[in-house]
């Protein structure tokens, strides 16, 4: 038997609590070993992944994973290079996997946690494209912890940041 029964309805895992805040760098990011500045992590996305109310995961077994994205409310904002004006939904501009998390789970979404799409950078600017637009931040539990891979244990839910 599982923790999750049909009757669930499995798009309201939850995203609680989801905030973001740019970091501001006040001072130089601190010197490695060599002398060189390594650079700051910035978060972008704060947040708690809960799980609805009678949902468990007692019964799953290691090696699950919660995935975290953001991406842009808005795909008509997103550049024709990534998008080439389909209209159709923006690529994540940050992505992270945790492995067994417990609920409810704070997460964080920072500059290490970009995709190739989240790190380009406007023209003329050291800003990236999606900065200051309206993210949808999604989380997937994934029973197996494999992102390819679709079960009836997985849960999935998603909020909205402006």
């Amino acid at each position: 038997a599982t923790a999750f029964s049909a009757s669930v309805n499995r798009r309201e895992f939850v995203v609680a609590g989801t905030t973001a805040s740019i970091a501001t760098i006040i001072s130089p990011p601190p010197a490695s070993a060599d002398g060189t500045q390594t650079p700051a992590v910035e978060t972008y996305v704060k947040g708690v992944a809960t799980l609805q109310a009678g949902l468990s995961t007692d019964e799953i077994g290691p090696g699950a994973a919660l995935y975290v994205t953001a991406r842009p409310n808005r795909p008509d904002n997103v550049p024709r290079a990534i998008l080439d004006g389909s209209r159709g939904k923006s690529p994540p501009v940050l992505a992270a996997r945790y492995a067994d998390p417990k609920f409810p789970y704070d997460f964080s979404l920072t500059s290490e946690n970009l995709t190739p799409e989240g790190a380009s950078i406007v023209e003329g600017s050291s800003s990236a494209w999606w900065q200051g637009e309206d993210l949808v931040v999604s989380c997937r539990f994934d029973s197996d912890g494999v992102a390819a891979t679709r079960d009836p244990t997985d849960l999935v839910g998603r909020a909205f940041y402006s």
